[in-house]
């Protein structure tokens, strides 16, 4: 007997098509539409007919979602204007009709090759995510895959409601050969595997707290963590934001000298480390005292 793909194996279509309800999936500006990013071309890069993000209306356990799907394969999930307009637009839909939204997560920022618009096109997206939680409008971020989510769209994956994860999935604002660029590889070596997992990987980034469900490798693990929060939000208020910086000053303070993740896991209290590095996200996350 042969498995099915792992889940950061797929495409961003085959997620869709495994975590959504068979046959519930409308996409909106699929590619016949031929919506373009007007700079590509003008480079000489070739473009791509969805512009390198999924978008469309399907179901989860019967229940209406809005839901997106990042091309990692396309410059690396990168955001540029249309990709980006196409995530605002999902998202402002969302808030109207009062829809939870999904965003599938593969991306490493912002697409350099589109600059300001680029940027732009992130912070347009970020503030109709507010506009979701305004309104109580459940914003859920499945970080999944090995490009992970990095720059903007990191940032952005922060701005929702949840995060859900598994240990394939990354989370930060500047890559990894982007710290080894700017502080050398001594400090950084960005092709030590452990190491860049141990930093911005999906246990680490549970251990925490930033992702709020660490899961398997699998589009039904997915699916179960997202249906348990279809009907949950997290409005946006004075106090919660003051709240979650004074956790932000703490750890800061707690490890700005610390060069050793593992010291990070021994201090959050993980005691096998080379148990917990082995084992599974659910397993880690049963390891440690957010799962106790």
């Amino acid at each position: 007997m042969t498995r099915g793909p792992l889940f950061h194996e797929q495409t961003a279509r085959q997620r869709i098509a495994a975590l959504v309800d068979a046959g519930s999936f409308d996409e909106l500006l699929p590619p016949p539409e031929r919506i373009t990013s007007p700079y590509l071309a003008q480079l000489g890069i070739p473009v791509s007919f969805d512009d390198g993000v999924v978008i469309g209306k399907a179901k989860i356990g019967g229940k209406k979602i809005y839901i997106a799907a990042q091309v990692g394969q396309f410059v690396g999930g990168a955001v540029g204007e249309i990709h980006g307009a196409k995530l605002t637009g999902l998202f402002k839909a969302a808030a109207r009709d009062g829809l939870p939204c999904v965003l599938l997560i593969e991306s490493g920022g912002v697409r350099l090759h589109e600059g300001s618009s680029g940027e732009i096109a992130i912070a347009e997206t970020m503030r109709a995510i507010f506009e979701c939680r305004a309104k109580k409008v459940p914003t859920i971020a499945v970080i999944a895959t090995d490009i992970g989510a990095y720059g903007g769209i990191g940032i952005l994956s922060t701005c929702c409601d949840f995060r859900v994860m598994t240990e394939h999935g990354r989370l930060g604002i500047s890559g990894p050969i982007v710290i080894e660029k700017w502080m050398g590889k001594k400090a950084y070596d960005s092709s030590n595997r452990a190491l860049v997992w141990k930093t911005s990987g999906g246990k680490t980034k549970y251990l925490l707290g930033d992702a709020d469900a660490l899961v398997h490798d699998s589009a039904a693990a997915i699916r179960d963590a997202i249906a348990k929060l279809l009907g949950k939000s997290r409005p946006v208020s004075l106090t919660a934001v003051k709240a979650r910086q004074k956790e932000l000053e703490k750890r800061l303070k707690r490890f700005s000298d610390t060069a050793d993740p593992d010291a990070v896991w021994k201090a959050m209290g993980v005691r096998n480390i080379e148990a917990a590095s082995l084992a599974s996200g659910p397993e880690f996350a049963a390891m440690t005292k957010r799962g106790k």
